[in-house]
């Protein structure tokens, strides 16, 4: 396979392109809007930290976290190449490093170790901390062909982690789509 074959198949490359479809149903899935305050938990998949920090503009906030400080500030560099502002920080899952109420909305990006149902876990129990009350999370599953049955073994994790209302969004194109909403206090 040649280099150029390489690049055009990387998803970010794709994105600052043009070919944004791939990410266009993760976004709406998302719900996110103009000005709102989001966390992507899970930095390997720039193109939708991208798409979700283009979304909220100039008036919101896009955040991106992962373990890995190589993975956050790989994303860091490819997501500013495409001309979208975000932050992102090199932090555990279970320990966001975020004040309570940070954030309207979680996306839970779940690749890579986040396919461990504890670390899932951890994951959304430090979600429902850092999202204001009334607050959605989504957990965005595949990409590649995902488990039958998945989609359901989120929403358990959610419901677990103290969220009310998880359900099942969609399962689509190999995407599963799951949101769980916080308490309102």
């Amino acid at each position: 396979m040649a280099l150029s074959d390489l690049f055009a198949q990387n998803a970010l490359v794709r994105w600052i392109r043009g070919d944004r479809q791939q990410y266009d149903l993760a976004v709406a899935m998302t719900g996110v809007r103009l000005g709102e305050r989001v966390l992507q938990v899970g930095c390997q998949d720039a193109g939708l930290l991208a798409a979700l920090g283009a979304k909220v503009g100039l008036t919101g906030r896009a955040c991106g976290v992962d373990p890995d400080p190589a993975a956050a500030r790989k994303a860091l560099v490819s997501v500013e190449a495409a001309g979208v502002l975000v932050e992102t920080a090199s932090v555990p899952y279970d320990r966001l490093g975020y004040d309570p109420g940070s954030f309207d909305l979680v996306v839970v990006r779940r690749l890579g170790s986040l396919l461990d149902p504890a670390s899932l876990r951890g994951a959304l129990r430090e979600a429902t901390r850092v999202l204001r009350p009334g607050g959605r999370c989504v957990v965005v599953a595949g990409g590649r062909r995902t488990a039958p049955g998945d989609g359901d073994a989120v929403v358990q994790a959610a419901l677990e982690a103290g969220f009310r209302g998880a359900r099942v969004l969609a399962e689509r194109d190999g995407w599963t789509f799951v949101e769980g909403l916080k308490r309102g206090e």
